[in-house]
């Protein structure tokens, strides 16, 4: 009980309610979520459990894939369907070609700034509270990805896409910002996350398929050990007998790796493997791949960030 589930979540409960659900029917003491998904989205929502819910941290930033319906010619407070109606523009006009070129523009490095219905803090106050109070704070646009942004079809004012984009983007704010960019506004109405790194909807499981698998004894085959979630980590190989040093909290010095990854910084995320596969802990290049090679043998390559063993 010290891996992860892939869990589907389904439209309705919120993600920590998912949270204690599972909690319950695994029993176990902890566990904790990778990316919130807003109750009336549904999809992929990975969650650790006990001895792995150290591995978050690392896995918050995996890249996501949404599939979303944005409905033209509506704004809300919320960029959602939940959201009071703020504004409406006529979309009638608006053709399937001018969506699909608009939506060119919202690829690659973007700036967004957080929606008011957040869970993002202001002076340590989550921003949707303010929001329910009818307060507006100045929120700092944030830089964020958009690997893909697929046009799939148009029915009328509904318009369904899907997105791979960087942890941190809202998808409702993405939509906001298109309706905008057409000129008549929109707000997002559908939202299903297919995708977290390598977490993926075809391999998710129901908690109704999660308490079946606890009752005929199959579950241990359907969650995923650190080995396999932490796989897109690049690897530093060490020399044989110094994972205890490592395990004790020792950093690593250049004279003790055996190979490292062809490029890295700090600031990078890198496994260390024990001799049976099983990850030691996770570290820090003190400096990158060139000054590497110009440290001493005794000095320090790499801090540590986290032991797992």
């Amino acid at each position: 009980m010290n891996n992860i589930v892939n869990l589907y979540k389904p439209v309705g409960p919120s993600s920590f309610s998912m949270v204690q659900s599972v909690k319950r029917a695994l029993n176990v003491k902890k566990a904790g979520h990778i990316g919130t998904l807003d109750p009336k989205a549904e999809g992929v929502l990975p969650i650790c459990l006990n001895r792995s819910t150290r591995l978050i941290q690392f896995l918050v930033s995996l890249p996501k894939v949404y599939l979303a319906t944005m409905t033209l010619g509506v704004t809300t407070d919320s960029q959602d369907a939940t959201g009071q109606v703020t504004a409406t523009g006529d979309a009638s006009q608006v053709t399937e070609q001018e969506v699909r070129q608009v939506m060119t523009r919202f690829q690659g490095e973007q700036t967004q700034i957080p929606p008011m219905y957040s869970a993002k803090k202001k002076n340590g106050v989550p921003l949707y509270k303010l929001a329910r109070k009818g307060i507006t704070t100045e929120r700092k646009p944030v830089i964020l990805q958009i690997y893909a942004l697929d046009f799939l079809k148009k029915e009328d004012n509904q318009v369904t896409f899907r997105v791979k984009c960087s942890a941190g983007t809202y998808v409702r704010t993405l939509c906001h910002d298109i309706g905008h960019a057409l000129g008549c506004g929109a707000h997002m109405s559908e939202l299903v996350r297919e995708q977290v790194g390598q977490f993926d909807i075809q391999s998710s499981l129901t908690i109704e398929e999660l308490n079946h698998a606890q009752g005929d004894g199959t579950l241990a085959q359907k969650l995923l050990g650190t080995e396999t979630v932490l796989d897109f980590l690049p690897e530093v190989l060490v020399v044989p007998g110094y994972i205890a040093s490592i395990v004790h909290g020792k950093p690593l010095k250049k004279g003790s790796v055996m190979a490292t990854p062809d490029h890295f910084r700090p600031g990078t995320n890198l496994r260390i493997s024990g001799d049976n596969g099983q990850i030691a802990a996770i570290v820090d290049p003190v400096v990158n791949e060139h000054e590497f090679q110009q440290l001493n043998p005794e000095d320090i390559a790499f801090k540590l960030k986290r032991v797992l063993i």
